[in-house]
């Protein structure tokens, strides 16, 4: 059972809120007794937040160090450190109630390709937007605070879009994903419930950036969607 979960990796982005980070870890592991990794990005902390980050979790996670370019950056850096053959990308301020890295594990072996997370989302404000660009006609996602694919997956799709700092880029990159595999929102897999729980933006509320970031990248989110034509499977 110990090597369960030595097959995923989750990556967890920091700015700042290092007291977030570390009730993360530590609910983390209080719930899986199996081994598996723990990728911290820090995007451009102060050095106090770095330090402490570092002090109260250095020896059990690998910590990553960029200058302060947004969570989509984030992500891109924390995935390319890891060859775990599945990646979980979670929110400093996600919380764990019981062990749910097996299930995880489990539905992305059994959906090649496939995308995982702990709760969905309808775009009601995009989904005429986004609908002619949905191979079945939807605007349902996985929210991104917990999202799970395999690194062969990521491969495929590319990089999320580091243009969008903060917000969408989840959007784009799964709007990518429907296009090229050809699927649906029926086709993304949920956790059972009550296992983990999203604190409700606990991080960036301390960004001073981030009702700025969240326009501009709204902006180029549209613009860029507004570009796409007819051919799936080519936006990068």
């Amino acid at each position: 059972m110990a090597e369960n979960l030595k097959e995923i990796t989750v990556v967890i982005p920091q700015h700042n809120c290092w007291f977030e980070t570390v009730a993360c870890c530590s609910s983390l592991w209080r719930h899986h007794q199996e081994k598996f990794r723990i990728v911290i990005v820090d995007d451009g902390s102060d050095a106090k937040n770095r330090g402490y980050a570092k002090k109260y979790l250095n020896a059990r996670v690998t910590i990553l160090t960029q200058n302060h370019r947004g969570v989509t950056a984030a992500w891109n850096r924390g995935v390319a450190a890891v060859d775990s053959r599945f990646i979980v990308l979670l929110n400093n301020d996600a919380m764990t109630l019981g062990a749910w890295l097996p299930e995880m594990q489990t539905l992305l072996k059994r959906n090649e390709h496939g995308l995982a997370g702990a709760a969905l989302r309808c775009e009601k404000m995009l989904a005429k937007n986004l609908r002619r660009h949905c191979p079945h006609g939807d605007a349902t996602f996985l929210e991104g605070w917990c999202l799970g694919f395999s690194k062969a997956t990521f491969e495929n799709v590319g990089c999320f879009d580091e243009s969008l700092k903060l917000y969408w880029s989840d959007t784009d990159w799964q709007l990518r994903w429907l296009q090229l595999f050809n699927r649906n929102s029926q086709d993304l897999c949920l956790l059972n419930p009550g296992r983990i729980r999203h604190r409700g933006h606990q991080s960036t509320q301390w960004l001073s950036e981030s009702t700025q970031w969240w326009k501009e990248d709204r902006e180029r989110f549209l613009l860029k969607w507004q570009k796409v034509k007819h051919e799936f499977g080519t936006v990068r």
